[in-house]
């Protein structure tokens, strides 16, 4: 087991206090996490126990993933830290989320404007029930705002996976470039990019409720294209009137629902 890699055994689960043991390479810990008053305490204070207490936030998302999963007691979770992740909130969507991973970091910033000078995405896929099959549609846009659209449709039977594609899509567009503004009214796909897959990659692409990432091998590939550049990502409300936007909608709609 790596120094920053961890697994955590519940052990009593008992209305709102939750015990469990945390174990890394070099110590372990038991721990016990009051829900009521929000407080962990700890069996002795090590570094381990240091580790945890500095890493708070991040543990109680991690509790919360997999007692939502319905985690069985002995039950071994495996997971990572972050050192000072910022996790976004639904009033973040509102501004421009960047993730800048170029020189081999992670800066996480919420913005209120957008960058100057920068390529867009405008990236949107629909999902026919009906027909069982998908379309996306895009469109690229340079600095300098010339256009250039791209669409397919596919046997996709998933909201969430071919509005990934989308995206994908538009990535692999612009693979020489490392500053990119994506645009999208997938949340799933903003969370994705902007926390998930970085924990993910330190759990062996498994979620905290021990369960293979769904679409892992799709994620894994975006996560690659993301890899040495900043990426903005707006979230477009779906029929807020975004022109680029709504011509994304209605190809992909069309696409989807095309019988030929």
């Amino acid at each position: 087991m790596e120094p920053n890699c961890y697994k955590l055994i519940f052990s009593l689960i008992i209305k709102n206090t939750i015990s469990f043991t945390v174990v890394n390479k070099r110590e372990e810990v038991s721990v016990i996490y009051n829900k009521d008053n929000d407080k962990f305490t700890y069996n002795n204070q090590n570094e381990l126990s240091k580790i945890i207490n500095d890493n708070k936030l991040q543990l109680k998302k991690i509790l919360h993933s997999a007692l939502k999963g319905k985690q069985i007691k002995n039950h071994p979770i495996h997971f990572g830290f972050i050192k000072g992740f910022p996790f976004i909130n639904s009033h973040d969507f509102n501004h421009y989320i960047q993730v800048d991973r170029r020189n081999n970091g992670l800066d996480i910033q919420v913005r209120k404007k957008e960058t100057n000078n920068i390529y867009k995405i405008f990236a949107d896929g629909s999902y026919s029930k009906n027909e069982e099959q998908s379309g996306f549609a895009g469109i690229i846009e340079d600095e300098k705002g010339n256009q250039q659209v791209f669409q397919e449709c596919l046997p996709v039977k998933s909201s969430n996976l071919i509005e990934l594609l989308a995206v994908t899509e538009g990535l692999k567009r612009l693979i020489h470039i490392d500053k990119i503004q994506v645009n999208t009214d997938s949340r799933y796909v903003i969370r994705g990019l902007i926390q998930w897959v970085h924990f993910w990659k330190l759990n062996n692409w498994h979620t905290a409720q021990g369960n293979k990432v769904k679409y892992a091998s799709h994620w894994q590939q975006i996560d690659k294209l993301s890899d040495n550049k900043l990426i903005e990502l707006k979230w477009i409300k779906g029929h807020s009137g975004d022109v680029n936007h709504s011509y994304c909608h209605q190809m992909a709609k069309q696409l989807a629902t095309n019988k030929d």
